[in-house]
This record gives C-alpha cells, structure tokens and sequence, in this order.
C-alpha cells in the first residue's frame, strides 16, 4: 500500500513540475518542507539515542592519561 501511494505521490510531483512556474514552486516547497521536517525528526533521534551528559569513553581515558603522566612527571621531579 505505500508503496501505490509513493508512486502515485512521485507521479503527482511530476505533473506539478509540468505545470510551469508555479507547478516548480509548489515542488520545491513540498521537497524543502519534507528535508526541514526529516532533519528535526534526525534532531530528535539523535537526542535520544546519545544522551547529553553520557560518559565518553575517549574522554575518561584522556583523562586518566594526564593524570598517569602528571603523576610519573611528579615522581621524576620528586627523586
């Protein structure tokens, strides 16, 4: 069944862009509005499955890195 409707829409979107100037406009108004509305619903994805304050794996080890090196530069001043 969406599949019919796809090829009914892709047909409809090609008689609108036979239609002249405004058969192009209404084209590329419905092409802007479907990519605006997929990049929110990407937005929105994205800020569920990557969570603001998730702990990077990269960044804790970094991070254990300075101290590690901080600690070993301490020692070797130390001696």
């Amino acid at each position: 069944m969406k599949l019919l409707l796809s090829i009914l829409l892709a047909g409809l979107l090609g008689i609108l862009a036979f239609l002249g100037p405004i058969g192009i406009y209404i084209l590329c108004a419905i092409i802007v509005g479907i990519i605006f509305r997929s990049l929110i619903l990407l937005n929105e994805i994205h800020k569920q499955v990557v969570p603001a304050n998730a702990n990077d794996k990269v960044k804790d080890a970094y991070e254990r890195y300075i101290k590690e090196r901080d600690e070993k530069e301490r020692k070797a001043s130390g001696e």
